[in-house]
């Protein structure tokens, strides 16, 4: 690596001479080219804006400086690679040149050529492996100065985080910056299953912490921390809050929520009594403009499990499903349904579908099973994974069919499923018999039963919405 140093009214030993300079012009004052990493970098007493193009005959890369001084006309440096010199004179429009050229026979595809700013005064140029020219190249040795424009790319400073806050109605998020962001993206991060704003070459302001979130607020975590050159900005939405898109004025970034915190459900509300309306007489929820993804278990290839006579689970849950739909339909909600046929559908899939609809509540049906030689277990379970409204959500739809049905309770229980860990909203896994079963099976393979679950499963559902919405 050879570097070059320019220092006013300094001789070197490359008897460097001073010469007036304009008081608006920047200095050149070093630039280095590194054979080994095939990358020059310069820098300059004050910011420049440089242009840079690729010419041929022979192949060199052209880096002007405007409004630009050296303190000498011309240096030269001679190289023993594939770098054949390096060139930086002056120009006669004030402008400082430096010439990257090749020997003969090698060229560089100028689409690969990085040029960027590392800060305001100081770039890098860096290139890639030079190739051999074409033979028809090879033959023309009238130079080219009708060049290949080089994409440039600035040095933007990183903005600093001032300040992340709730907005004074509380339906939003606002993020302060000192200047405004030039790149940020902002989704789910499945890994976290957390809604992350992330924004690049950005800094926190020493000292900022996180806002205290309120206990029936519209957020149930909120984080910022520095990721690299990056702030992540993490949070996770309280069960009835919808997130909108994040969108920039000036030197703030917001995040807009709509709907409404849910409460938070402990187990002692399971004592609390419930009184559910007739099958007949569900109540309509238009108002409350609620989006519910139902999940047909099983399908496809994949029939579930098989109980007695044959009975298989994916043809219960999908005529359970499809019923649900459409009385949920009936009383004013918008129906997701992960699947309306008998098709098979991985997990990640019908997670996906809930979340990118913005679903308020998620229910997944099932059907159980045990061992043959056990017809003796029989009754309906619910599942939820974690607190809150995903449990309260198992609670209800419990109680709804224990009312309609009289089945055995095995009550409600937590289980890491994935449609239950990854979906964004309460979500609820209903387990609505034993195929195996000697009780259970008979009745799961009617029809009126299976329509007495559907009017259960229905009215649980529509009154969890009542309650929390």
């Amino acid at each position: 690596m050879k570097i070059h140093w320019f220092f006013s009214g300094l001789l070197s030993t490359l008897s460097i001479f001073a010469i007036a300079l304009s008081a608006e012009a920047a200095k050149l004052q070093s630039w280095q080219f590194s054979q080994s990493q095939n990358q020059l970098t310069f820098t300059t007493d004050e910011p420049v804006q440089p242009t840079v193009q690729l010419l041929q005959n022979p192949v060199r890369v052209v880096i002007d400086l405007p409004n630009t001084e050296l303190e000498r006309r011309r240096i030269k440096e001679n190289l023993d690679g594939i770098i054949d010199e390096i060139q930086v004179r002056r120009m006669d429009d004030n402008v400082a040149r430096i010439v990257i050229e090749l020997e003969e026979d090698y060229t560089l595809d100028p689409s690969q050529v990085l040029v960027r700013g590392t800060n305001p005064t100081t770039w890098s140029i860096q290139l890639p492996r030079p190739q051999r020219a074409p033979e028809t190249s090879r033959r023309s040795r009238r130079s080219d100065e009708q060049g290949t424009p080089i994409q440039v790319t600035p040095f933007v400073e990183a903005a600093t985080v001032q300040s992340v806050a709730l907005t004074a109605d509380g339906q939003g998020l606002m993020i302060q910056t000192d200047r405004p962001v030039t790149n940020y993206t902002s989704g789910w991060d499945q890994t976290t299953a957390s809604y992350q704003i992330r924004l690049s070459k950005a800094k926190l302001a020493r000292g900022l912490g996180s806002p205290t979130l309120s206990p029936n607020g519209p957020l149930l975590r909120l984080r910022s921390q520095q990721v690299g050159e990056d702030v992540v900005i993490s949070l996770q939405p309280a069960p009835g809050v919808r997130l909108g898109d994040v969108t920039q004025q000036n030197q703030t970034l917001s995040l807009a929520f709509s709907g409404r915190a849910q409460r938070q459900f402990t187990p002692g509300d399971r004592a609390a009594s419930r009184t559910f309306p007739p099958l007949n007489q569900l109540p309509n929820v238009a108002s409350k403009r609620v989006v519910v993804a139902i999940d047909p278990g099983h399908g496809g290839r994949d029939p579930g499990a098989v109980g007695i006579g044959g009975l298989r689970e994916t043809d219960i849950v999908l005529d359970v499903s499809l019923q649900v739909q459409a009385l949920l339909q009936q009383q004013g909600v918008q129906v997701v349904m992960t699947r309306q046929d008998d098709r098979e559908i991985d997990l990640e899939p019908r997670v996906v579908t809930a979340n990118r609809a913005s679903a308020d509540l998620f229910v997944s049906i099932h059907a159980n099973a045990i061992s043959m030689s056990r017809p003796d277990v029989n009754g309906v379970e619910t599942y939820h994974y974690g607190s809150g409204g995903g449990e309260e959500l198992a609670d209800i739809l419990l109680q709804s069919i224990l009312e309609a049905t009289n089945l055995n309770s095995r009550g409600v229980k937590e289980a890491r499923f994935y449609v239950l860990r990854r979906t964004n909203m309460p979500a609820s896994l209903v387990e609505v018999g034993f195929v195996t079963g000697a009780q259970d099976a008979p009745k799961l393979a009617t029809e009126e039963f299976r329509t007495l679950l559907a009017q259960a499963i229905t009215r649980g559902i529509l009154q969890y919405v009542i309650e929390n919405f």
